[in-house]
């Protein structure tokens, strides 16, 4: 993924998790202020009808032992029991009796008036008992009433009682019959909302209240309070969530900045362009000198961004060795190596040599990865050359193990840059190699007065002595392919030949000069 498209990918991310907790956590306050607010409502609406019918409760007890006793005829011991019934009933305002459908005595005493006639209940409870509202005593001349009777006897009950529960917030409480006949109401609140309120079980908020009720035998109680309320409960639950919030917000960024910023590191940006195939082989053709016939090519690794930018191989390669990512180039290389040669005809006898790093060269790792990659593509293992720099030979008897097992395998074995390194005569002769290539700095010194002019002759002899076939590197001019010749050297790569081709371009470049002959140099060694 391109640099800009990362960073920018990185600041939408990291404003997207600034802002989205902060969101997120300012919604989940909101929500837990209002389901908070809606059950502190409906635990008072509960308190209320539980107030509510222990006060009625308490009126249905005296009327019932009235009316057990039989009491009657409004003599002094009936008014007087009445009395005691009154002060022994902790709601009870004032005790009543009816005869022939009109008023006669109340606790109080008779009544002289013989006009009070029965009215019609406004509503019933369970049990019996018929429940008037709204009554204007008579006799006390008190305020408003809340009457309940049973047989001949009536209480009378302050409505209030009812709905006196005490509240930690400014609220409204009621009581109403299960028909929908509001009994009682601690407050003034919205018609409408309390007719609602008073005919079912329900909670919520409108534009202006927080709501709750509570269904109970025979009542239905509720509350209501301001919707301003909530802000107060909102206020407390941000002051909770909003530092949590700011945490989550802060924590997101950093990881997101942590990713993208390893997301744009160098070796990040390797494994996604070795991931995504931006890694190639090109191929750098050798030439048998004998022939001037294409006999294979060296397998070079490029880097193509797809920007357009080619990173420096010497670059790349370096930076992969620090990093622990060699391994993985050189499984690229092999699945690169393995397609590109499946492309070319079955028949020829060409070959690409794969360079192998210290480190796979002594632990063998590769070797089945490549197996892998041929067997899959259907090429044969003589088709694939392995070339190891002098540093994969410094543990010999690891190296030799990897060898053995890469020649067992069909595979040739040279080794690379000879003579830039750390190899001695003594173990070249006990390494089953099959091939050496001369450095270019050494092919560079020819014909020049320089210390590594009068090695070159040595290398090539040494060599021939070991029965190595001898490829010589960096060959650019005429004058450096006649002494390499001259001096037995099978075979050469260099600019005078070509270039490092990308695949098709080999392979057209191989047709052109193919022979229809075997090389020596693809023997493989017993």
């Amino acid at each position: 993924m391109r640099r800009p498209v990362v960073l920018l990918l990185a600041i939408g991310l990291a404003v997207a998790a600034g802002v989205a907790p902060m969101v997120a956590m300012t919604h989940l306050s909101r929500q837990r202020a209002i389901e908070a607010e809606r059950a502190h409502l409906a635990e008072y609406a509960d308190w209320t009808l539980q107030r509510a019918t222990r006060a009625l409760s308490g009126t249905q007890d005296a009327l019932k032992k009235a009316e057990a006793e039989g009491l009657g005829g409004c003599s002094a011991g009936h008014i007087g029991r009445m009395r005691q019934l009154t002060l022994d009933t902790a709601n009870v305002e004032e005790m009543g009796y009816y005869e022939n459908g009109r008023l006669v005595c109340t606790s109080w005493g008779a009544v002289d008036r013989q006009d009070i006639p029965e009215d019609v209940p406004n509503a019933y409870l369970p049990g019996g008992y018929a429940l008037y509202l709204n009554v204007k005593p008579a006799v006390t001349g008190s305020g408003t009433m809340l009457v309940v009777r049973l047989g001949d006897h009536n209480v009378l009950i302050k409505p209030e009682r009812l709905v006196d529960v005490l509240s930690d917030t400014e609220m409204s409480l009621g009581v109403a019959t299960e028909s929908g006949k509001l009994i009682a109401l601690s407050a003034e609140a919205d018609p409408d909302l309390v007719r609602r309120l008073s005919s079912r079980e329900m909670n919520g908020l409108d534009d202006r209240h927080i709501f709750a009720s509570k269904r109970g035998a025979g009542l239905i109680a509720f509350a209501i309070a301001d919707r301003r309320l909530v802000q107060a409960r909102l206020d407390a639950e941000q002051r909770f969530l909003v530092p949590i919030g700011l945490a989550v917000s802060g924590i997101l960024v950093a990881v997101i900045f942590w990713v993208s910023r390893q997301s744009l590191s160098p070796r990040t940006e390797m494994v996604n362009a070795i991931r995504s195939g931006q890694f190639v082989a090109h191929y750098q053709p050798i030439i048998e000198l004998s022939s001037g016939l294409c006999v294979g090519a060296e397998a070079l690794m490029r880097w193509e961004r797809p920007d357009g930018v080619s990173v420096p191989t010497e670059t790349f390669i370096a930076f992969a060795e620090e990093n622990g990512l060699i391994s993985e180039l050189t499984d690229r290389m092999i699945a690169c190596v393995a397609d590109d040669l499946a492309r070319l005809p079955r028949e020829d006898s060409i070959h690409i040599a794969i360079n192998i790093p210290a480190g796979d060269m002594e632990t063998g790792r590769f070797l089945p990865v490549l197996e892998a990659a041929l067997a899959r593509r259907g090429v044969d293992p003589s088709q694939v050359w392995l070339e190891a720099t002098e540093r994969g030979f410094m543990n010999a008897d690891a190296a030799r193990r990897t060898i053995e097992r890469a020649r067992a395998a069909g595979h040739m074995v040279a080794i690379d840059d000879f003579g830039t390194g750390y190899s001695s005569l003594s173990m070249l002769e006990t390494l089953p190699l099959d091939a050496l290539k001369i450095d270019k700095s050494f092919i560079d010194a020819i014909g020049r007065d320089a210390a590594t002019s009068v090695v070159t002759p040595h290398i090539i002899e040494m060599a021939h002595g070991l029965g190595f076939a001898i490829v010589a590197e960096g060959i650019e001019t005429p004058a450096q392919e006649a002494y390499i010749r001259a001096a037995g050297v099978q075979f050469a790569q260099g600019w005078l030949y070509s270039k490092a081709l990308p695949a098709d371009a080999f392979a057209d470049y191989y047709r052109r000069r193919k022979t229809g002959k075997p090389s020596p140099f693809l023997r493989v060694a017993a």
